[in-house]
């Protein structure tokens, strides 16, 4: 009996009761929580504490450090917004649209315009979007979400099947059961312990450096205030701007506007190169990469299979074999491109006359690698020829071979050819000039993989054929000693990539098929080809909307563009954070006058950090990632902050003894440090170029022109030094210089030798 669905009343009438899947699981980045954790951070905080002190003491002009604070969460929300919708709008590009039948008719609807009691058509790679129960159809589901296993579960007539599994064999028709909030991956989507935290060491540095900080701001601060009473002279509002100045320059507040700006930028760009970025830290991961796991279909061919031959094998001719495959594609469900290709040239040739009665319909699975029919009288099967025939064909190598047998005689083969994309070569060869290490993985015979991997530039072409290892096999050594993988199952797939991992790669894994998913989800960076499996593309972290492999480089590129520029920038913010907090410390013990106050290290965050770094995390940089993010951060930002804080300490005390007045201590502690921090600026930024050079050119004239305009001058409270006063800060200035090698070099030798033993 052919089923009908519901009519055009019924569904109507659902939609009155409320009953359709119009539900928003819990966003972790809605537009509301993207506000409010911008809005209400420690940092923000801290800053309208520190406003709070400069109001109560009077001194208003050194209240442009909010304005700026504002300005920074501002600009944050407003670039993580611009992200998210760019984000979603690529999303619904990529949205699987399920197919329901209604009044009789097959209708591609929606996600949220299902209704409870439609009846669904579900078949291979399809994720369940919602809780059904069979009502025609055998399929076996993937249910390792839930359960943990990646065995496959057969489900038939009356069974139910779970929203978030996906179909890999068969296909079915099943009615709606639960729409919306009441979905079994909707309450589990809804329980806060499954939202997971981004795996990135960007996003674990710069947490940590706010844990710590917050950590410390405000015993630190509680102290230095009460010291700052305490020395001599020091009036309520010197004791309070020093206080808030010094914290201040403790907060990198502009460095998780950076990063999350950074980031959005990025995935705004990708957007523009149809790659849907569905983890905005995913795009840092690939740029660490050093080894791909290649599928070949899809990736280094087109994934398009053109029939070329059929080969019968002797005593059965080419009609028989022709219209066995009629037989088993009229009764398996599948819509894969073997299939479809099969289907196009045999309906032009072959006939199919229902003969025997089919008792059993065995669909395709990455598994068994056949698909078939039983009937009363015989049972026939296609698939790959090493699962269903002791026989061994001898075919040109860039065939993919398809073998029919009737209770296991052979019938006869299908050759069939896969098309190499036409950019296969360069995109090989620029992983190969990248030290990125190629894995291929298929599930194709291994004469057959090998020779497309040749034909595409794949070097090393030592490959092994899993299905003829015995258990238990030995990963760990296989991905040592070889680079293509054959006749892989779904499971083999996973396990080849944790292997890949333990041996300490950064492994990205690109996929198409429900054969992928196992494995995706256990790589570090994921990549779903756009017109793959519904379920390969919610699984991957990025998605290649307009199936161009091609765009893989491109992300790599953007990647390395943003761990690149974000280190540079990173730098800066945090040797300000370096000598900042040590100067704090020492300051609560000192009975000397703390030589900054907020409007001026307002100034200096501005031209030395906030500017330079903002130019430099937008400039184009492809440079390769060769050392450690941590590593190589420290070694720019210690260095300068022990050397800002020396010789601070050293011109407070000559001003002391001196006897110089605030506005000349003030002046010659911004002057040296500027000097240092530039130097800072030159390292980071070397090789110079035009824009590099322009950089530091500019950041010159804006405290040039500080000093020579008289109104600029006096706002910030700067002052001409006496020719005594200049000696002694040229004097530091060039001392610090020679401190500053010293202490590179030092800090060089033991980062590497620290950061080597922790891995960092």
């Amino acid at each position: 009996m052919k089923l009908m669905g519901l009519s055009s009343a019924e569904v109507k009438a659902k939609i009155k009761q409320g009953k359709t899947n119009d539900y928003k699981a819990k966003d972790s980045n809605s537009i509301a929580k993207i506000i409010t954790r911008n809005l209400f951070t420690i940092f923000n905080l801290v800053n309208l504490i520190l406003a709070f002190l400069i109001l109560s003491v009077g001194s208003y002009k050194n209240l442009l450090f909010i304005f700026i604070a504002i300005a920074n969460t501002l600009i944050a929300i407003v670039n993580e917004i611009r992200a998210k919708k760019t984000i979603d709008k690529m999303r619904l590009l990529a949205e699987q649209r399920p197919t329901v039948i209604r009044d009789g008719k097959n209708l591609q609807i929606e996600p949220t315009e299902i209704v409870e009691g439609d009846l669904l058509v579900l078949s291979l790679g399809d994720q369940i979007l919602v809780d059904s129960k069979i009502e025609e159809g055998i399929v076996e589901v993937n249910e390792s979400f839930i359960t943990g296993e990646s065995d496959n579960i057969k489900k038939q007539l009356g069974d139910q099947l779970i929203s978030g599994s996906f179909i890999v064999s068969g296909a079915c028709k099943a009615t709606v059961t639960s729409v919306g909030a009441e979905n079994y991956i909707s309450k589990l989507e809804s329980s806060a312990h499954t939202i997971k935290t981004a795996d990135s060491k960007l996003f674990t540095i710069m947490n940590n450096i706010v844990k710590y900080i917050s950590f410390i701001l405000i015993p630190i601060g509680a102290l230095l205030l009460w010291s700052r009473f305490r020395v001599d002279g020091d009036a309520p509002e010197i004791a309070v701007t020093s206080t808030v100045a010094a914290l201040i320059n403790m907060i990198p507040e502009g460095l998780i506007l950076l990063t999350s700006s950074v980031l959005a930028l990025s995935t705004i760009r990708l957007s523009r190169k149809k790659v849907l970025v569905q983890d905005l830290y995913s795009i840092e991961t690939l740029a660490r990469v050093d080894c791909i796991a290649l599928d070949k279909t899809g990736t280094i061919t087109t994934g398009k299979m053109q029939v070329k031959e059929f080969v019968p094998a002797k005593g059965t001719s080419e009609n028989t074999l022709k219209n066995t495959l009629m037989a088993i594609l009229s009764h398996v469900p599948a819509d894969n491109a073997t299939s479809l290709a099969l289907k196009e040239k045999l309906l032009k040739t072959a006939k199919y006359e229902a003969k025997d009665e089919i008792e059993e319909i065995i669909p395709f699975s990455s598994d068994r690698k056949y698909s078939g029919i039983r009937t009363k009288s015989a049972t026939f099967l296609m698939g790959a020829p090493e699962f269903i025939t002791k026989e061994k064909p001898d075919f040109p190598g860039h065939y993919r071979v398809l073998a029919v047998t009737k209770d296991k005689k052979l019938l006869g083969y299908v050759l069939l050819e896969d098309e190499l994309r036409k950019d296969a070569k360069r995109i090989i060869n620029y992983f190969y000039e990248n030290d990125v290490d190629i894995k291929i993985i298929s599930g194709d015979n291994q004469k057959t993989v090998e020779k497309i991997a040749s034909l595409a530039g794949v070097r090393n072409l030592n490959g092994v054929d899993l299905s003829t290892l015995n258990s238990p096999i030995d990963y760990d050594e296989l991905v040592r000693t070889y680079n293509i993988f054959t006749r892989v199952k779904p499971t083999q797939k996973k396990s080849l990539i944790l292997a890949l991992k333990k041996q300490g790669n950064t492994v990205a894994m690109t996929g198409d098929g429900v054969n992928d998913i196992l494995a995706m989800k256990e790589a570090d960076c994921s990549i779903a080809i756009g017109e793959g499996s519904d379920a390969a593309r919610r699984s991957a972290k990025l998605v290649l909307l307009n199936n161009d492999f091609a765009a893989v480089p491109n992300i790599i590129d953007e990647g390395r563009q943003t761990i690149n520029n974000l280190e540079r920038s990173t730098a800066l913010f945090l040797a300000k954070t370096v000598y900042a907090s040590i100067l704090a410390v020492l300051f609560v013990f000192l009975p000397l006058r703390y030589p900054f106050t907020p409007i001026e290290m307002t100034l200096l965050n501005f031209s030395c950090i906030g500017f330079p770094a903002f130019i430099l995390a937008l400039e184009k940089n492809t440079d390769r990632i060769k050392n450690r993010f941590a590593k190589n951060i420290m070694q720019y930002s210690v260095p300068i902050g022990l050397t800002v804080t020396i010789c601070t300490l050293i011109l407070s005390i000559l001003a002391h003894v001196n006897n110089f007045s605030q506005s000349e201590l003030i002046t010659a502690s911004v002057l040296v440090t500027f000097t240092i921090d530039l130097i800072l600026i030159y390292w980071i930024s070397k090789p110079l170029n035009p824009l590099r050079a322009t950089l530091l050119l500019t950041i010159i004239g804006i405290i040039v022109a500080t000093f020579l305009i008289p109104f600029i001058r006096n706002f910030f409270e700067f002052t001409f030094l006496t020719e005594n006063g200049l000696i002694i800060t040229i004097s530091v200035a060039v001392f610090g210089l020679f401190i500053f090698a010293i202490i590179r070099r030092l800090m060089s030798h033991l980062s590497t030798k620290y950061f080597k033993a922790a891995h960092i």
